[in-house]
């Protein structure tokens, strides 16, 4: 897990707290998320980040280009842009989702099967590891035929692997001991 700027950790964690008290947990996300989407635009990207530009500008755009954004997410952007830290954005947006996650005991696990799955085994992964990790899981597929059969699914730190591959290489170490 890549390790997380502690600036962009401070302003997520202020954030989530006004965010929370106001109980708008929603609203702020989605507005993080809209202005780190900002970020896929390359001439957006340049000119958010750029220190030549002024801060006043920078505001301008973003009110521009968040026109839906309520009134103390542009605040706090604002403030960002007062301090020259919109580079953080992205990062912020992702740690505020990370914070509301464990706000409300979310976990999202990654599940990798060598076919894809349709949505009633998704729902089915996500309740035996919702039992087994006592959490409510967000389930984000991916496929790799190189497990052959079955599902690794990684939850934070946790990796499960069911996997035919896995269980091979388990029997292939058994064996060669």
């Amino acid at each position: 897990m890549a390790r997380t700027n502690i600036r962009a950790l401070r302003f997520a964690e202020a954030a989530f707290a006004v965010a929370r008290d106001s109980n708008r947990l929603d609203a702020w996300l989605d507005a993080l998320e809209q202005a780190s989407s900002l970020y896929d635009n390359h001439a957006a990207q340049l000119f958010l980040t750029s220190p030549v530009e002024p801060a006043a500008k920078k505001r301008a755009v973003l009110e521009a280009l968040l026109p839906s954004v309520s009134a103390e997410v542009q605040r706090f952007l604002a403030i960002l842009a007062h301090r020259d830290r919109l580079e953080l954005v992205p990062e912020i947006a992702v740690v505020f989702r990370r914070l509301v996650n464990e706000y409300r005991n979310v976990a999202v696990a990654t599940v990798t099967t060598a076919v894809p799955i349709d949505e009633r085994q998704r729902s089915q992964i996500a309740a035996k590891l919702g039992q087994r990790l006592g959490k409510t899981i967000v389930v984000e597929t991916r496929v790799d035929p190189s497990i052959l059969g079955g599902v690794v699914a990684q939850v934070g730190d946790n990796v499960i692997d069911g996997s035919v591959r896995g269980r091979l290489d388990r029997l292939r170490r058994t064996l060669t001991a």
